[in-house]
């Protein structure tokens, strides 16, 4: 293995000088020895990969390039390069739902603005990629940026009603409505669901149809990416794990608070099931989210009745978690509101993960 590794050094050395020095054939024959000695490594397939673009061999390039974003569990530097090149090529879809996967590794290390400019990216390419404009509808809505908003939340209900899903396309009206009453086609967009797709004209629905139309190789291709950004979450994961340790020796309630902060950003990050969807809710699970990552931002920054008031929006929205009882009633304690913090802990601690942290908070009140 020693002498492995040692092989691999030399080769993946020399590929770089190689590089660099503009002898890109040399270089590719490095990499190459140097990906034999270790298969699995992503720092010579990166290698390999600027080797293959200077050479302009965009197919070799941006097929090595997937394998180091694969490979590496974590650097989003690889699939950013798998994004452009299937950019260069022409493949917008593709290169859309790549952008989008690289915002959401960027919204886990809350890199924000980084996360908006990807997803606003992807939808440049692919309009219809819903998943793009959900994530912008909730961010916006998370930095009080209504219009910006509500032009998401509408691209969300047409995509949706184009689909035939006009309950959800309904509930994203409402949402709009909400940040925005007197906005005059939010009114229309509802009439449109009303009425069917009797009120699109032909060329609207050839616009909407890559939406349903998903070819077998665009699917591989975006099991490709769910599968590396789950695997690049890893490393968030194993990061996140080692908090709960450290939290644990603080006592149960810093316990219970890190797991409640997790499971709250978890909950951001889940997908409403179908079965999950009730119009009659007061608020939809994307405005529920965006209350959520508002008090999560207002507690990071000490903001503690701004943070209440975000957790409480989620909550009275339809938000039913124990982890948001848990940490609005620390908040009302800490806030001299022993009342409602007692209301809020009693209903975390049905959660036999809260129950011991909410005893001790409410003996300390």
């Amino acid at each position: 293995m020693a002498k492995d590794r040692i092989r691999y050094e030399k080769a993946y050395r020399a590929g770089l000088a190689f590089n660099k020095a503009g002898e890109y054939n040399k270089a590719f024959n490095a990499f190459r020895v140097a990906i034999s000695e270790f298969p699995r490594d992503p720092k010579a397939y990166a290698g390999l990969g600027e080797t293959c673009l200077n050479l302009k061999q965009l197919d070799r390039a941006l097929e090595c390039y997937k394998l180091a974003a694969r490979y590496s569990r974590g650097d989003l530097n690889y699939l950013q390069k798998v994004a452009d090149i299937q950019e260069r090529q022409g493949q917008l879809n593709e290169a859309a739902r790549t952008y989008m996967a690289v915002g959401e590794l960027l919204l886990k290390r809350q890199d924000i603005d980084e996360a908006v400019g990807n997803w606003e990216r992807a939808i440049r390419l692919d309009p219809t990629l819903l998943g793009a404009h959900r994530r912008l509808a909730m961010t916006f809505q998370r930095q009080n940026r209504a219009r910006d908003a509500v032009r998401e939340y509408l691209a969300i209900a047409r995509i949706l009603q184009m689909r035939g899903e006009n309950k959800k396309a309904m509930q994203m009206c409402r949402a709009a409505m909400r940040l925005d009453p007197d906005n005059e086609d939010i009114l229309t967009a509802m009439e449109l669901i009303r009425h069917g797709e009797a009120a699109f004209s032909e060329k609207e629905k050839e616009e909407a149809e890559p939406a349903t139309a998903v070819s077998p190789e665009e699917q591989e291709e975006a099991d490709m990416l769910t599968q590396t950004v789950r695997q690049m979450a890893a490393v968030f994961e194993a990061e996140r794990k080692r908090q709960p340790a450290q939290a644990a020796a603080l006592g149960p309630v810093e316990a219970a608070r890190h797991l409640a902060q997790e499971q709250l950003a978890e909950e951001i990050f889940r997908d409403e099931d179908e079965d999950e969807v009730d119009s009659n809710a007061p608020l939809s699970k994307l405005e529920r989210d965006a209350a959520l990552g508002q008090g999560m931002d207002f507690e990071q920054r000490g903001q503690i009745a701004e943070a209440i008031d975000s957790y409480r929006k989620a909550i009275d929205g339809g938000l039913r978690l124990p982890a948001a009882y848990f940490t609005i009633g620390l908040l009302y304690l800490k806030n001299q509101q022993p009342e409602e913090a007692r209301q809020m802990l009693q209903l975390a601690a049905r959660d036999p993960a809260y129950k011991q942290a909410c005893q001790i908070a409410l003996q300390k009140k």
